[in-house]
C-alpha cells in the first residue's frame, strides 16, 4: 500500500478538473471514459466485492456443514435448551467456541432457516464489516484509491472464496476478525495514522485471540517488529493493542466468574489428555516452510520495489510467520489450523501487486500458487463410509450417539438425517488421548492414575448419556484416533454399568469393517 500523491494539504488534484472552475455540462465532460482509473476503481470496487460475496454464498450453501461446525451447533442447541457448559454439555474448546454460534442458532429458531445457512449469512456480514474497517483506516491514512480498491477485492476473495472447506469454522471467523488489526499495523509500519477506526480493529483482534489463543502470535509479531524497528515500546500501547488486550482480559474474567467448572475441572483434563496429541515436528514443519518461502518469493515477483525491510509487505509476512508458529504449536496438522498461515501468506504478496507493473508470467505464477493453497484448504477427509441410508432404514426417528473419539462419526451426519443427538459430548477424545499416552510412554504412577481418572470420567459421561438420552442407534468406531485398530465396544463393556445399559442393544450391521451399528429393538420406531 502506498501513500496518496497530492498537494501539501493532502488533497488530491484531479487532472481532469479545470483550475478556473468546473467544466461546462457537455457530453465530453461527463462520459464514463473521461474518468480517471482511480475514479473508476472507486466506483466499481464494491460491485466487485458484492459479486465475490454472492459467489461465495452460492458455493458455500450446499457444503458449509462440516463435522466441527455441526458439533458446535449441536452443543449450542443443548445450551439453549438449558444445559450448562462444563456441567451438562462438554466441549474440548473454551466456552466462546460454542457461544460464538448462539446468534445463528437463535435466529434459526426465530426464522425457521437452517442454522448453517444463518452462519453463512453472518460470516458474510462479518466480512463486509472487516472490509469497511480496513477501508476507513486506509482512507484516514490517505492511501490511493487504486490501492484501496485492490485491498478490498483481494481481501474479499481471501475471506469468502479462498477458505473453501474452512468457511464458517472458528479459525475462519477469527482470522477475518483479526485482519483489520494486521492491516492497521501495516499502515502504522509506513508511518501513517489509521484514525479512530483502529479501536474497532482492536475489538476484532481481542475476539480472535479469545477464540483461539494461539492466534495471539499472528497479532503479536507485527507489533514486535514495530517495537524493534522504532526501538520503543510505544507500539505496544496503540489504541487497537490496548483494546485487544482489554477484550482478552475481560474474557478471562468472564470464564473465571461464569464457567468455574470448565476452568477447574474440564480444562485440566483437556490439557492432560488432548493437548499432548500432536504430529511429529518434522511433519509439521514442511508445509509452513513451503508457504513462507513461496510468499516471500511472490512478494519479490509481484512488488520488487517493496522487497525490503521497510516495504509494505513486512507486517503481513510477520502475521504469516505468526500463523505458521500457531500451526506448529497446535501440532494437530488439521487443515483449518493452517488457515491463518495460508491467509496472511497469500495476502502479503497480493496486496502489494499493482496493475501497472504486473507482468503476465508473474500473474500466472501467483494464480497457480493461490489455486494450490486453496486446494489444500478444500481437502475434506471422509474417514467413514456413508451411513445415512443404513440408519434411516433401522430407525424412523433416530436418536443417535457414538462411541469413539472421532467427531466425524456422528457429525454432520446427525443434522443431515434430521436425527436427535442423544449425547452431551461429541465423542470420547479425552479417553482416546489418555489411552494413547498410556500405550506409548513410560508414565509415572501419579500421571497414569490421573489418566485413568480421565478415562473413567469419559465412561461416566457415556453412561449418563445412555440413561438420559435413551439413544436408539449407537455407532461404534473400530479405530483409536484413526491410527490403530481398537475395540471401543469392549472398552465400554469393561465397565459393569455400561455393559448393563448396552445389553439391550443388538448389533445389526458392520459398515465396511470400520463402524459397528447397534440398535435398540424396542426404540427403533
Amino acid at each position: 500500500m502506498r501513500a496518496a500523491a497530492g498537494s501539501r494539504t493532502g488533497e488530491r488534484i484531479d487532472r481532469f478538473r479545470s483550475r478556473r472552475g468546473p467544466l461546462p455540462a457537455s457530453k465530453e465532460a461527463v462520459t464514463p471514459l473521461a474518468m480517471s482509473g482511480s475514479t473508476f476503481s472507486m466506483s466499481y470496487r464494491w460491485i466487485i466485492v458484492s459479486a465475490i460475496l454472492l459467489m461465495a454464498l452460492l458455493v458455500q450453501m450446499p457444503v458449509v456443514l462440516n463435522a466441527d461446525l455441526s458439533c458446535l451447533l449441536t452443543e449450542g442447541e443443548k445450551v439453549l435448551d438449558g444445559g450448562k457448559l462444563g456441567v451438562d454439555v462438554f466441549e474440548l474448546n473454551p466456552p466462546l467456541s460454542v457461544y460464538l454460534y448462539m446468534p445463528a442458532l437463535q435466529l434459526a429458531r426465530i426464522t425457521g432457516i437452517a442454522p448453517e445457512i444463518i452462519v453463512i449469512i453472518l460470516v458474510m456480514i462479518e466480512i463486509v464489516a472487516a472490509l469497511v474497517i480496513i477501508d476507513l483506516a486506509a482512507a484516514a491514512a490517505k492511501l490511493e484509491a487504486d490501492e484501496r480498491s485492490i485491498s478490498a477485492c483481494v481481501l474479499a476473495f481471501l475471506f469468502a472464496i479462498f477458505p473453501s472447506a474452512v468457511f464458517g469454522q472458528r479459525e475462519h471467523i477469527a482470522v477475518i476478525a483479526m485482519t483489520p488489526f494486521v492491516a492497521i499495523a501495516a499502515i502504522r509500519w509506513r508511518g501513517l495514522a489509521p484514525g479512530p477506526v483502529a479501536i474497532l480493529a482492536g475489538l476484532g483482534a481481542g475476539l480472535a485471540m479469545s477464540l483461539k489463543p494461539y492466534l495471539a502470535l499472528v497479532v503479536g509479531l507485527p507489533i514486535i517488529l514495530c517495537v524493534l524497528r522504532q526501538r520503543s515500546i510505544r507500539p505496544l500501547f496503540t489504541p487497537e493493542a490496548c483494546v485487544a488486550a482489554a477484550v482478552v482480559i475481560g474474557y478471562g474474567a468472564v470464564l473465571a466468574i461464569f464457567f468455574p467448572a470448565y476452568l477447574l475441572t474440564f480444562a485440566p483434563m483437556v490439557t492432560a489428555a488432548y493437548v499432548p496429541l500432536r504430529m511429529d515436528f518434522g511433519d509439521l514443519l514442511f508445509f509452513p516452510a513451503v508457504m513462507l518461502v513461496a510468499s516471500v518469493g511472490l512478494v519479490r515477483l509481484l512488488a520488487p520495489q517493496d522487497f525490503k525491510w521497510e516495504g509494505g509487505a513486512t507486517p503481513w509476512l510477520a502475521a504469516a510467520v505468526g500463523g505458521a508458529a500457531s500451526f506448529i504449536i497446535q501440532g494437530k496438522g488439521w487443515t483449518y489450523t493452517a488457515f491463518a498461515l495460508c491467509m496472511f501468506a497469500s495476502a502479503a504478496p497480493l496486496l502489494q501487486a499493482r496493475t501497472k507493473t504486473l507482468r503476465l508470467p508473474v500473474m500466472i505464477c501467483a494464480l497457480a500458487a493461490i489455486v494450490c493453497i486453496g486446494s489444500r484448504l478444500s481437502l475434506q477427509v471422509r474417514p467413514f463410509p456413508p451411513l445415512e441410508g443404513r440408519i434411516l432404514a433401522l430407525a424412523k426417528h433416530p436418536r443417535l450417539i457414538t462411541i469413539g473419539d472421532h467427531v466425524a462419526l456422528g457429525h454432520p451426519l446427525v443434522r443431515q438425517i434430521n436425527a436427535t443427538w442423544a449425547g452431551n459430548t461429541c465423542g470420547q477424545a479425552l479417553a482416546a488421548g489418555s489411552m494413547l499416552q498410556q500405550k506409548s510412554s513410560q508414565l509415572p504412577e501419579g500421571e497414569r492414575t490421573k489418566l485413568d481418572g480421565i478415562i473413567n470420567f469419559e465412561r461416566r459421561l457415556l453412561l449418563a448419556d445412555l440413561r438420559a438420552g435413551r439413544p436408539n442407534v449407537i455407532l461404534v468406531d473400530t479405530y483409536l484416533l484413526s491410527s490403530m485398530p481398537f475395540d471401543w465396544l469392549a472398552w465400554a463393556n469393561s465397565d459393569p454399568d455400561l455393559k448393563a445399559e448396552l445389553s439391550r442393544y443388538r448389533e445389526v450391521a458392520d459398515a465396511d469393517g470400520r463402524v459397528r451399528i447397534l440398535v435398540d429393538p424396542s426404540g427403533s420406531e
